[in-house]
């Protein structure tokens, strides 16, 4: 017989599989309970009903059980500091980006990311970027990724446009589709999740930040839209220009909010929590904490209607437009970030190997097995490089220079860069320390790692290279 063929199970690569399931055990549960309570005041229901509703609760246990010994057996050391990137291009490779994600000293990855091109149909020239922090799991974040730019296009199909601007309109359809996307995540695939309120819906105490960037190339902006604490920044000349405001329980607006509510906002360690678990103030998810009588859902402690900001962009080489979650910055500022970034950028180091480094620079040392110094959480960061007026014009493209203008101290350490010769070329890339000054003026003498005499190279052809140091 030949090899059977491999099928294929549509439903399990679903979106809303896990969703389902989670709904299905929950119903197996409630029903199991309801019997019991039945057996012992009336008695009527079938035996075979009660045995098959046990018998479906004893397999759920069985497998919440193997799925524990399985993830405590396969559980993976930390910190993990490999770092899994992604990148790609839009627009005629006018637009690059990367991103990069670690998991660092958490024991699951409950980061998601987005970076698409919205539909033509529905906008007429607009990118989306957007980074998800999930927290009490990884289910909301990654479901979240999957709808959001659907959610945005067909929210767009239901504004008239009437005579805004595409910079408007993305920022109204930002607006709205988020907290619409909230309550997707509420009811369900077919408005299942409504059977299931308050404690016993399936992400009750799970949720995820959202962070969206969406760049119009018709009025050159970008138009942010934030719920939580992850952060948009823009890098322009080496300074952060932050596009975003975190949403913590402490700001007067989310406390009044909360309280208005009927929850508490009660400071544990440095951290000020709602009802002293959340340390955020908006999330999707998190229906526990949104399921407060009589309020509309602008009103609950926990809320996913987003703070929109609108800024204009120059584009690369002036720019560089950086999303990250908050993993980057329990111990670095935002400029701190753009300090780790800029340098690296103006030596013409690839974005992949930028992106690598600063989470590994955000990430907490160790000492002994455990973390001696803040930074523990998930880090995942996306940075984009958008087209300047001349790329969009049909200019070639432009880029940092090359070299150093200033003079390279003993002991510096550099990469070799754009020699040009067939002997040269082996070199281009390999990383070294500055011995001195060479014979001739403007060369150095060069130290080359994997090679055994030192080189004498011009300044041009040496890119100093940044220490990676803590924030």
């Amino acid at each position: 017989m030949g090899q059977a063929e491999r099928r294929s199970f549509p439903f399990l690569s679903w979106p809303w599989t896990p969703f389902l399931m989670a709904c299905l055990s929950r119903a197996v549960l409630s029903l199991y309970v309801l019997f019991l309570i039945e057996d012992k005041v009336i008695g009527l229901a079938p035996v075979l009903l009660r045995s098959g509703c046990f018998y479906a609760v004893a397999a759920l246990f069985t497998t919440w059980v193997l799925r524990q010994v399985f993830s405590l057996c396969t559980v993976q050391p930390t910190p993990d500091l490999r770092v899994h990137v992604e990148s790609g291009s839009f627009r005629d490779n006018s637009v690059s980006w990367v991103s990069a994600e670690m998991r660092g000293w958490r024991e699951n990855m409950e980061d998601a990311h987005v970076a698409a091109e919205l539909c033509k149909d529905a906008f007429e020239d607009a990118l989306l970027f957007a980074v998800l922090d999930g927290h009490g799991g990884s289910e909301v974040s990654t479901l979240a990724s999957k709808l959001l730019t659907r959610e945005m296009e067909a929210c767009r199909r239901k504004i008239h446009n009437g005579k805004t601007s595409q910079a408007e309109l993305l920022a109204e359809v930002i607006r709205q589709s988020l907290p619409r996307l909230d309550e997707k995540l509420r009811s369900g695939s077919w408005g299942i999740g409504w059977l299931f309120p308050g404690v016993l819906h399936p992400f009750a105490a799970c949720g995820s930040t959202c962070v969206t960037a969406a760049v119009d190339f018709v009025g050159r902006e970008v138009i942010v839209g934030n719920v939580g604490d992850s952060r948009a920044l823009l890098i322009r000349d080496g300074k952060a220009i932050a596009l975003s405001e975190d949403h913590k329980p402490e700001n007067p607006i989310e406390r009044n909010r909360i309280r208005a509510a009927g929850g508490q906002v009660i400071k544990i360690g440095p951290c000020h929590r709602v009802d002293g678990n959340l340390n955020l103030s908006r999330a999707f998810g998190d229906f526990n904490y949104k399921s407060t009588a009589n309020l509309p859902a602008e009103k609950q402690k926990v809320i996913a209607f987003p703070d929109v900001t609108r800024t204009a962009f120059r584009g690369w080489p002036q720019e560089l437009l950086v999303l990250a979650c908050d993993g980057l910055f329990e111990r670095c500022s935002n400029q701190d970030i753009a300090n780790l970034i800029w340098p690296r950028l103006k030596m013409a180091m690839p974005l992949e190997q930028i992106a690598t480094e600063v989470l590994h620079a955000c990430c907490a040392r160790s000492s002994r097995g455990r973390p001696i110094e803040e930074g523990t959480d998930n880090e995942t960061i996306i940075l984009i490089r958008l087209p300047s007026d001349s790329r969009v014009d049909g200019a070639g493209p432009a880029g940092p220079t090359s070299g150093t203008e200033e003079p390279l101290a003993s002991g510096q350490r550099v990469r070799v860069q754009n020699l040009e010769s067939e002997a040269g070329q082996k070199l281009n890339g390999l990383e070294g320390t500055v011995e001195g000054a060479g014979s001739c003026e403007g060369r150095y003498s060069v130290r080359l790692s994997g090679v055994p005499e030192a080189k004498s190279l011009k300044a041009e052809n040496l890119a100093p290279i940044p220490p990676i140091q803590a924030c």
